[in-house]
């Protein structure tokens, strides 16, 4: 067995034993009656903006205004809520910028659920470290913007849900994403050697993708749902399937392709509202087509959760591995979360709690990209002699949660291995998954 076939084995095992514990009965308390511990249904509109001051180590500082308004309706559902909104201004240190709208509604229609997102993503240092994971060699000797491109993003992404029967819903969505891309335009930085330049020199980026492009995707899919409460579930499994076909309808360069993605959650409650073991398995590949290099570490989605949906490595899905470090035609990836929580409190009116969650990440390059061009290449900062295998880090996070709903997030995690970095701190908003 090779490499890789050991470091896809090890991704499947780590993830089925997570969801095997999970889901073993015997180690498993039944929920109480009451659970919503000291909580109050909310009603009507509930409006929480706050100055966004927080940090992410692969980003920096960052200083701007975030704002989430739920509307509750009667508050019969509560948690669940009628129509959320999120809207996000914000700049980070290290060059970034964040301007997002977000709208979902589970009852705009009548048993259909909409939601509708559009941002502009504008990042002076955004992470580019090669393709296939541990093949692409990784140094920290290099100057600051080796590994960073300029890239700036417009995105738009309509999703609409409608139920098949009992918690199995279908799923249909567009979206459309603008990637402008050119070397770090830094004053300090320019002329200097970066990975990007060497990537086009040696065919691996070639001439009508090095500047980006549009993609357009059309989703189909999935969806099943058995939470017993979306933002912080303590039970249930959500799990989705998408189809996405991407036509060259928009560059024109040749490079249409057919995306699909899995992503099971797991939630099992050990000890009432207190104690939840929660998991993620995803898997995503390319079956048929091209993929132009400005996408390959988009990971698809019809339902923004974070304000970015990439990677392998960052905030998003590897915490404490480096941003964007893991990239293929095809990537597997799991995640495993004890998360703990203090009883409910009521406070200025608001249902507040603490959590705590330990964790462990993991994940791989499944299905190659250019692997070939990259092994043909004498550059030995392109190709490193290594077969990928599985990228591992783990950590601890706190969480403020407020109406079950709102979420602010703080987390540190550790890579296992100095090939993926260090180690990440992330200041924002929501559980991961």
């Amino acid at each position: 067995m090779n490499e890789s076939s050991v470091c896809i084995f090890k991704l499947i095992i780590i993830s089925l034993f997570g969801l095997v514990t999970i889901l073993y009965p015997k180690i498993s308390y039944a929920i109480s009656q009451d659970s919503l511990i000291n909580s109050q249904n909310k009603k009507g509109w509930n409006v929480t903006p706050f100055p966004e001051i927080a940090y992410n180590s692969d980003l920096g500082f960052q200083y701007g205004i975030y704002c989430e308004l739920y509307d509750f309706g009667n508050g019969e559902n509560y948690p669940d809520y009628t129509h959320k909104f999120c809207i996000e201004a914000a700049r980070f240190t290290k060059g970034s910028g964040v301007y997002w709208f977000f709208y979902d509604s589970p009852q705009l229609w009548k048993n259909h659920r909409f939601s509708f997102d559009v941002a502009y993503l504008p990042d002076n240092m955004c992470d580019f470290y090669g393709y296939n994971g541990r093949s692409a060699p990784y140094s920290d000797t290099h100057n600051d913007s080796f590994y960073k491109i300029d890239r700036k993003q417009i995105r738009m992404i309509f999703g609409l849900q409608g139920k098949i029967v009992g918690q199995l819903n279908w799923m249909a969505g567009i979206s459309w994403q603008k990637m402008m891309i050119q070397p770090v335009s830094l004053k300090k930085y320019i002329g200097a050697d970066n990975l990007y330049n060497r990537y086009i020199k040696a065919g691996l980026i070639n001439q009508n993708e090095a500047k980006g492009g549009n993609v357009l995707q059309w989703k189909a899919g999935i969806v099943y749902d058995t939470r017993d409460r979306e933002a912080d579930p303590t039970q249930g499994i959500y799990g989705k399937a998408i189809f996405a076909f991407s036509p060259d309808w928009t560059s024109k360069n040749g490079y249409s392709f057919i995306r699909t993605t899995l992503n099971v959650c797991y939630y099992q409650s050990l000890w009432k509202e207190h104690l939840t073991l929660a998991g993620r398995i995803g898997l995503q590949l390319t079956p048929v087509g091209r993929v132009p290099f400005y996408f390959l570490s988009d990971i698809n989605t019809y339902y923004i959760r974070q304000t970015y949906s990439e990677g392998l490595g960052g905030t998003n899905n590897i915490r404490g591995v480096l941003r964007n470090r893991i990239t293929g035609n095809g990537i597997g990836w799991t995640n495993i979360e004890l998360r703990l929580r203090s009883r409910v409190i009521r406070l200025l009116k608001q249902n507040w709690y603490i959590g705590m969650n330990p964790f462990f990440d993991a994940g791989a390059v499944l299905q190659p990209y250019r692997l070939k061009l990259q092994k043909e290449s004498n550059d030995p900062i392109i190709y490193s002699g290594k077969n990928e295998c599985l990228h591992t880090s783990a950590g601890i996070g706190l969480k403020l949660v407020m109406n079950h709903n709102f979420v602010l997030s703080a987390e540190w995690g550790a890579a296992f291995s100095r090939e993926d970095g260090t180690n990440g701190i992330d200041l924002g908003i929501n559980y991961l998954f």
